[in-house]
């Protein structure tokens, strides 16, 4: 398939329609096979065919609400990217900001990957609570300046752009009057249900002494003649988006007086000398200094920097990169690379083998049958010190390890190091693909270098199976029964797509894969691990916290000769104990580990920074650790006190690599910690990597963080990968510099003795 999505261009006269079909023109001119469609004709396209669209609400419904099910709709249906505009803000009003606020929420949280056009839009994304996950600027292009000479000015201040509160057109009214201008041009018309707002604007103008004209829409080549003409480009509008106005001015060779903003400053230092940055106060006086040197208004730059052309490479390039190995998934969402297909990576398979001659040769004899391309394919089998060495066709490669018990992770170790693939796969001997094996199980890693996905491994009785006999034809004949264990929860996690902290036990070694890369930097299996089970789950577990993507993939099947636990000598409950004690060590997360206990690795740590009286950081310590009794506290400096010291979980120093991180700037008492327990717990389970923690009145109290977020953030070189968001805890509150401790330790006084 093309790297670059289906574009999506409506028509009618709607700005962001318009410039959907202006960069879907300028991508064709870079690439003519990429395909450009209207709404109308998504109907006609298959499911998965990647799309991108531009997304304001008013241009997807009649309502917030309306817009929010038709495009999570086409979501379900397509992997959709998208370039967002006119986000939400304060100037919305309280009634509809909400509204949309949940529409722009739910578009970024559906899409694959979202643009803006500046980067004060991006910020917009996170101050509003709308997508805190990664973004990519493409500003809106400025065509070369128009040719000829200045025309001579009319006499009137312009604004251009649909007319609607908040546009600018009072601002630009009082300038007018002040300056003493008396015609302005409204160069559009009123936006949809705002007539009534102009018709009324015109009349209050009239009784100010200003004339407007209100030119209705024109056409491109009739605009830019009366932009031209104006004699005071103005922009003042409140409702503050990337602006197609200015955009626009700029284009046709103006220099246009903005009231400063946010976004006017981005655009005065990306395209310098275009444009007339005022404070609000200083309108009145910009217009008649305008008004008085025409030339003014006029920057005379050819061609202005970033035109259509740099934002048709733009995109290409941003599509091109989510197609490559993508940093742009956000959480577990492997959902969001649904339809696209790497070219087949160079795979090393892995085969695990002790003295199983006749399940290996069927294993070997499937490999060879597998329809990923044989020249990317390497079979490398690694022996775990069979007592005779294993047979091997000519091109598999054997590796072997002496005899010293139950050595599955060394074994795998060893064939890794031996194997030049990019993707690892893993099987065991007595586990046979069936011929998409490889190609399903592969692909998500070819995407996605952090993706840890697990085949369904099926068991039947195999026993007399020549090995010639196609896997995916006997097996059903002779099927064993599935783990229902198994089954249900990937039935329940929708394949691991909702995977959380303790779904490192889904994941099955003998029919896993990941990338070399990923492999390397999580580190290898655990070799200390030389008793049967629990060497998977503890890598697995690791690379979840390293930021790993899970996922079950059901169409890559192989099939296990016998019941689950075929083959072994084992008391159950015996290795099932043994198993959660070693596990219990190493996984130190809730449902894991001990109820009690202190893990080795601390889940929760807090950092106190800081200098603050010894009165309010103990305080603050023993209520959180009352809290949080399993946690561990660091401070900035050894603790001062005889009853911080004693505490083993109070320390100072290097702060551990806790499964989240909160990083308190200032002392709390936390009162109750039912809300914020509960969302620390959550971070980087889900898709929210951070949190802004703040106390019940408002005041910051730090950052919290989940080491995969940190570590995906480390991989990437910025926040990428998971949402940020805040949380105003309401029962966690300032400590003030002299706490009440007799109070506090004698467990009598309110909060005022204390905050």
């Amino acid at each position: 398939m093309s790297a670059l999505p289906v574009l999506v261009a409506p028509p009618g006269p709607h700005g962001v329609a318009a410039y959907a079909r202006a960069v879907a023109a300028d991508v064709r001119v870079l690439d003519p096979a990429v395909r450009v469609v209207t709404p109308d004709d998504l109907t006609d396209l298959p499911a998965g065919t990647p799309l991108h669209v531009h997304v304001t609400d008013r241009m997807w419904g009649t309502s917030p609400e309306e817009a929010t099910d038709r495009f999570t709709s086409l979501a379900r249906r397509h992997p959709v990217t998208v370039t967002l505009h006119d986000v939400p803000q304060e100037s919305d009003g309280e009634r509809n900001r909400p509204r949309r606020r949940a529409f722009y929420t739910a578009v970024a949280r559906e899409a694959r990957a979202v643009a803006v056009n500046s980067v004060h839009e991006r910020d917009l994304l996170v101050e509003e609570g709308v997508w805190g996950g990664p973004v990519e600027v493409v500003p809106l292009p400025v065509s070369s300046v128009s040719g000829g000479e200045a025309p001579r000015p009319d006499g009137t201040i312009g604004v251009l752009g649909y007319f609607y509160p908040g546009k600018g057109h009072d601002e630009a009214l009082a300038a007018a009057v002040a300056a003493g201008i008396t015609r302005m041009t409204v160069l559009g018309r009123a936006s949809d249900g705002h007539a009534a707002d102009l018709d009324a604007f015109v009349r209050r103008a009239a009784d100010a002494g200003v004339e407007v004209e209100v030119t209705g829409w024109l056409d491109d080549d009739e605009m830019a003649v009366r932009a031209r003409a104006v004699a005071v480009p103005v922009i003042a509008h409140r409702h503050v988006s990337a602006s197609g106005s200015l955009a626009s001015w700029i284009g046709w060779g103006r220099r246009p007086i903005a009231v400063r903003n946010r976004y006017v400053d981005e655009m005065d230092a990306l395209r310098p000398g275009t444009l007339h940055a005022v404070e609000p106060e200083d309108l009145a006086a910009a217009v008649r200094a305008a008004a008085d040197d025409p030339d003014a208004t006029w920057h005379g730059i050819h061609p202005v920097p970033v035109g259509p052309a740099d934002v048709a490479r733009a995109y290409v390039s941003w599509w091109q990169a989510l197609d490559a190995p993508a940093r742009g998934v956000v959480g577990n969402r492997w959902d969001r690379v649904a339809g696209l297909e790497p070219d087949p990576p160079r795979v090393s398979v892995i085969v695990t083998h002790y003295a199983q001659p006749e399940e290996l040769a069927r294993t070997l004899a499937a490999l060879a049958a597998q329809d990923h391309p044989a020249d990317r394919l390497e079979i490398v089998v690694a022996d775990d010190g069979s007592p005779e060495a294993p047979v091997v066709p000519d091109g598999v490669r054997l590796v072997r390890q002496d005899d010293r018990g139950f050595r599955a992770a060394a074994a795998r170790n060893l064939g890794v190091t031996a194997s030049t693939g990019d993707v690892l796969c893993f099987l065991d001997a007595d586990t046979t693909p069936e011929p998409g094996y490889v190609r399903a199980l592969s692909r998500l890693p070819a995407l996605l270098p952090e993706a840890v996905t697990v085949g369904r491994r099926r068991h039947a009785d195999l026993s007399g199976v020549a090995p010639t006999v196609p896997v995916s034809e006997v097996g059903p004949t002779r099927e064993l029964s599935e783990p229902a264990w198994l089954r249900d929860e990937y039935a329940r996690s929708g394949n691991l797509l909702r995977a959380d902290d303790r779904s490192y036990r889904y994941v099955i070694g003998a029919v896993s894969a990941c990338t070399r890369a990923f492999f390397d930097e999580v580190g290898g299996f655990d070799e200390t691990y030389t008793t049967y089970g629990g060497e998977d789950w503890e890598w697995v577990h690791r690379a979840w916290q390293a930021g790993a993507i899970l996922a079950h993939v059901p169409e890559a099947v192989a099939w296990h000769d016998g019941p689950d636990w075929s083959g072994r000598d084992l008391d159950r409950a015996r290795e099932g104990n043994r198993q959660t004690l070693r596990l219990a060590t190493d996984i130190p997360v809730a449902g894991s580990a001990g109820r009690g206990l202190l893990p080795a690795v601390p889940d929760l740590v807090v950092h106190l920074t800081g200098e603050h009286s010894d009165a309010a950081v103990f305080l603050c310590v023993d209520a959180l650790l009352g809290a949080f009794p399993r946690a561990t506290v660091v401070l900035d400096a050894p603790p001062s006190t005889a009853a911080l010291a004693s505490d083993p979980r109070v320390r100072s120093g290097a702060v551990p690599d806790g499964r989240v991180i909160w990083r308190l700037d200032r002392p709390v008492l936390v009162d109750d910690a039912g809300a914020l327990a509960a969302r620390l717990s959550a971070l980087g389970q889900g898709e929210e990597g951070w949190v802004e923690v703040r106390a019940a009145d408002g005041t910051p109290l730090g950052t919290a963080s989940a080491r995969r977020a940190r570590r995906r953030a480390q991989r990437w070189g910025a926040r990428v990968g998971f949402t940020a968001g805040e949380l105003v805890a309401s029962g966690v509150h300032v400590v003030r510099d002299e706490p009440h401790l007799e109070a506090w330790v004698g467990g009598w006084g309110g909060l005022e003795r204390f905050t």
